[in-house]
């Protein structure tokens, strides 16, 4: 079994994300190109248990994660549990003579960091300068948010938020351990009318538009310690949240460590981040900045082979992430427990 090394560490916006359930691995890394044509990938089946706190949040593919109605916008949000399915799947084909391969699906790293977002891209070996990787982004689960979330004692409505772009990765760098990598994607809200209820005039309610791009651009280094026994990546990543309403465009910088530890047929991944985000313009709302920092950890477990079944591998994990806000109705945090079997085909 290849080690699982490219698993790592990233704080997602949880009012950004598709399940609203992780601060989990960033790697973004690319698997060794096989040497032989052919196809490959993996299939992950499972199941989690999640606690959500979010005032953002609506529903998941259906699965309800937010309250619908709120007491005031100056109340930090209150819990929702609910049972998830965690799956995962990639397909990819290689050509072994041109050292090309094309992929759909989740690649293996961003599944383990819960990231779901569909991807069909290429990737292709340059020789000593390393591996360089184009792929699509998009949203595959129906993800829903409140069309103005400043409802207050009455019923809010959902609408629909999806998040397409692409990706760039150069990866191993002339041999190194480095990689570069750029994503940018671009937000819609079907229907945006943050501040209606609260009668605010147009311009403030402009100010408060989640519409736009999102980018990031991280710098990662993977240390190999004792034959892969030991994995150390530390990575940064910049941010730029540009959307339409000034209050809610940001920028920040988020520091990722990712540590895994092999031992025969377990395999542990241990996480820890943390992030600082600068709001450019004050809420009108609030009359101030919604000025965040943002925690996390997570830890998960693999046991390869269980049952002496060849190419299975059991996997267990837990998650914790905060968002701790100058404006307390943006405080989030999510907490996250799933298990699951995954097959590997090569």
């Amino acid at each position: 079994m290849r080690k699982l090394r490219f698993v790592k560490f990233r704080l997602l916006n949880l009012k950004l994300l598709l399940i609203g359930l992780a601060a989990c691995s960033q790697a973004y890394a690319l698997d060794a190109i096989p040497q032989q044509d052919g196809f490959s990938g993996f299939v992950n089946l499972g199941a989690g248990i999640t606690n959500v706190e979010s005032n953002t949040l609506a529903e998941i593919s259906g699965i309800n994660l937010g309250n619908k109605s709120i007491d005031s916008v100056f109340d930090s949000p209150k819990d929702k549990s609910a049972g998830i399915p965690v799956i995962g799947l990639e397909i990819a084909y290689t050509f072994a003579e041109s050292r090309t391969q094309i992929f759909l699906g989740n690649q293996l790293e961003d599944y383990l960091r819960f990231d779901f977002s569909t991807r069909a891209g290429i990737r292709q070996e340059i020789g000593k300068a390393g591996i360089i990787g184009v792929s699509y982004l998009q949203t595959p689960l129906a993800t829903e948010v409140w069309e103005d979330p400043f409802v207050e004692n009455s019923d809010r409505n959902s609408t629909d938020r999806t998040s397409n772009g692409f990706r760039l990765i150069w990866d191993k760098m002339y041999g190194t351990g480095l990689e570069l990598s750029y994503s940018q994607r671009e937000i819609d809200i079907d229907d945006e009318r943050s501040g209606e209820f609260l009668g605010l005039m147009e311009e403030e309610k402009n100010a408060l538009d989640r519409n736009g791009d999102s980018r990031r651009f991280a710098i990662k280094y993977t240390f190999n310690v004792d034959k892969g026994k030991h994995i150390i990546s530390p990575q940064f990543t910049f941010i730029d949240q540009d959307l339409d309403g000034e209050s809610m465009a940001y920028d920040g910088v988020a520091l990722n460590v990712n540590y895994i530890y092999s031992m025969g047929r377990w395999h542990f991944v241990s996480n820890a981040s943390i992030a600082g985000l600068n709001y450019d313009e004050e809420n009108p709302i609030y009359d101030q900045k919604a000025d965040t920092q943002r925690y996390g950890a997570s830890f998960t477990a693999f046991y390869g082979a269980p049952f002496g079944w060849k190419n299975w591998l059991f996997n267990t994990g837990v998650v914790w992430f905060e968002e701790d806000s100058d404006i307390k109705f943006y405080d989030s945090s999510v907490q996250l427990l799933s298990a699951g079997m995954l097959y590997r085909f090569k």
